[in-house]
C-alpha cells in the first residue's frame, strides 16, 4: 500500500507496485487530493496579491478550473493507455502533487516580493508547474509500458485543452 511519502519520493517504483496491489489507498489519496486542492486555492487566491482579482474568486477560479480538466484528463488516458483507473488516479494524485509544489513556490513570491511584471511571473509558474505535471505523468506511465508520446498527447489534448475551455468558462469568477 503505497504511502503519502513513498509516493512522493519513489512515484515509477510506488505505480508498479500499486499496479499490482488489490488495495486502494484511501489516506493516500485523501491527503494527495488535499495537496491538489488546497494548493490550487493558495496559489490562486495569492494571484489577488499581484493582480487586481478577488481572493476568493481566483482561488475557486483556479481550482474548479484545472480540477475539471483532471476529470477530463482522467478517461481519457483510460481509454488511450488502457491502464487501470486506480493505478492512473495514483499516477495523476502523485503529478498534481508535484505541479502543486511549484505553485506555492509561486503563491510564495506573489505574497513576500514586489513583482515587476506578474502577469509574466506567474504565467512562467503555471508553465513551470505544466512542464513539471507532463514529465512527472510521463515518466509514471513510462514504468508501466505507456509511450511517452500518448502521455504527452492527453495531456495536451485533454488536460491543457479543457483546462483552457474551463479557465475561460470560469473567467467571471476573478
Amino acid at each position: 500500500m503505497p504511502t503519502l511519502l513513498t509516493s512522493l519520493l519513489h512515484p515509477r517504483r510506488t505505480l508498479r507496485a500499486f499496479a499490482a496491489a488489490p488495495a486502494w489507498p484511501v489516506a493516500t489519496w485523501s491527503a494527495l487530493t488535499a495537496i491538489a486542492v488546497i494548493g490550487s486555492c493558495f496559489y490562486g487566491a495569492s494571484l489577488a496579491r499581484v493582480l487586481p482579482w478577488d481572493p476568493r474568486g481566483s482561488a475557486l477560479w483556479l481550482a474548479l478550473s484545472s480540477g475539471l480538466g483532471w476529470c477530463v484528463l482522467g478517461p481519457m488516458l483510460i481509454l488511450a493507455t488502457r491502464q487501470h483507473p486506480k493505478v492512473l488516479a495514483q499516477a495523476c494524485l502523485v503529478t498534481m502533487a508535484y505541479g502543486e509544489g511549484v505553485l506555492a513556490l509561486g503563491a510564495v513570491a506573489n505574497l513576500i516580493l514586489s513583482l515587476r511584471h506578474p502577469g509574466l511571473v506567474n504565467a512562467g509558474v503555471v508553465a513551470a508547474s505544466n512542464v513539471v505535471m507532463a514529465l512527472a505523468l510521463a515518466s509514471q506511465l513510462k514504468s508501466l509500458g505507456v509511450a511517452l508520446w500518448k502521455t504527452l498527447a492527453c495531456w495536451m489534448l485533454a488536460l491543457n485543452g479543457s483546462g483552457a475551455l474551463f479557465f475561460l468558462l470560469f473567467r467571471h469568477l476573478l
